[in-house]
């Protein structure tokens, strides 16, 4: 879901010769990015405007579908902490499929890793994604994930507006040491321009069973790369986090923006589970309106499409200041 806000001049005569001064009303434009599957675990493509309907806490909403490629914005806040010093060799290898996959030819990436400390190891427009994850060495017992979330969504926020912003985490799906609490990122998410997806590593004494993708030949897309995946098994994890109330930052970030948590514990599968978010950010319809600006709080969001046994996958929500 993308926010944002565009001057509207509203312009009121006082008089015959006399004017009022232009008024700078906002306007929040809503974005939801929404995925849907035929009953057969196909992903449709080709649906027009006509095809959806959306609803904001309840309320029908007047709809427009974006069908033209969005750049990406994609900020990587990766685990580097003692804990998983044997799968950071595993993610260093990672910033070119990133690149090729999430943030695309139109894109562009930023690092940000966490510990003991949170780090900013590439800004936006600055060196290479690949090679700044080469550098990255494990150290520290903490696991400052929140904090981490939050940086990397502070510098998401100073991102274009016509972006599609994507925070990815990449560690195990706990938290230890930050000053940031779960339900102050989670709203700093959904009041933002995000959608976070996270890949899961296994935390020591508890049960893990990996999602397994296939990475095949990687093929030009709509401003950058598709790879294949299995995407039977992509609709087993979607309906999983659609299910879910997990109460780890993971699963509680993942839902609230629309995103995805696809575990892992191998090289492949790394890499399969990058081509699966890769697959959903490149596959998205993207739905815009424009909500009622004085209705602030939290608002529901619901999407329908007209094609029978379809199932539509899109965020839940978003906070309206």
């Amino acid at each position: 879901m993308r926010v944002w806000r565009a001057g509207v001049a509203v312009v009121a005569a006082l008089g015959m010769a006399q004017q009022a001064p232009v008024i700078r009303v906002p306007v929040r434009l809503v974005t939801v990015p929404t995925l849907v599957f035929s009953s057969e675990g196909r992903l449709v493509g080709g649906l027009q405007k006509s095809d959806f309907r959306l609803f904001d806490n309840g309320h029908p909403q007047r709809l427009t579908v974006d069908l033209e490629s969005t750049p990406v914005s994609i900020a990587a806040a990766v685990q580097a902490n003692l804990a998983v010093r044997d799968y950071v060799p595993f993610v260093a290898k990672t910033g070119n499929l990133i690149d090729a996959l999430l943030a695309g030819e139109n894109g562009e990436s930023a690092l940000v890793t966490y510990g003991d400390d949170v780090r900013v190891v590439k800004p936006f427009d600055s060196g290479e994604l690949s090679t700044a994850l080469k550098k990255v060495s494990p150290s520290g017992r903490s696991s400052r994930m929140l904090d981490a979330a939050s940086r990397a969504i502070d510098m998401l926020k100073g991102r274009p507006a016509s972006h599609a912003r994507i925070l990815l985490l990449v560690g195990q799906p706990m938290d230890s040491g930050s000053e940031k609490a779960l339900a102050s990122v989670r709203e700093q998410a959904e009041q933002e321009n995000l959608t976070v997806f996270a890949l899961a590593l296994p935390e020591t004494g508890k049960a893990f069973i990996s999602d397994t993708f296939s990475l095949e030949g990687l093929t030009r897309d709509r401003g950058g790369f598709r790879a294949g995946t299995d995407l039977k098994n992509l609709v087993t994890v979607l309906d999983r986090a659609a299910g879910q109330q997990g109460a780890d930052p993971f699963s509680v970030l993942t839902t609230a923006t629309g995103g995805t948590q696809i575990h892992f514990r191998k090289q492949k599968e790394l890499e399969g589970a990058l081509a699966a978010v890769g697959t959903q950010v490149r596959s998205a319809y993207v739905l815009s309106y424009a909500p009622d600006p004085g209705d602030t709080g939290y608002h529901t969001v619901a999407v329908e499409v007209g094609l029978s046994g379809a199932k539509v996958y899109a965020r839940p929500g978003y906070w309206l200041r």
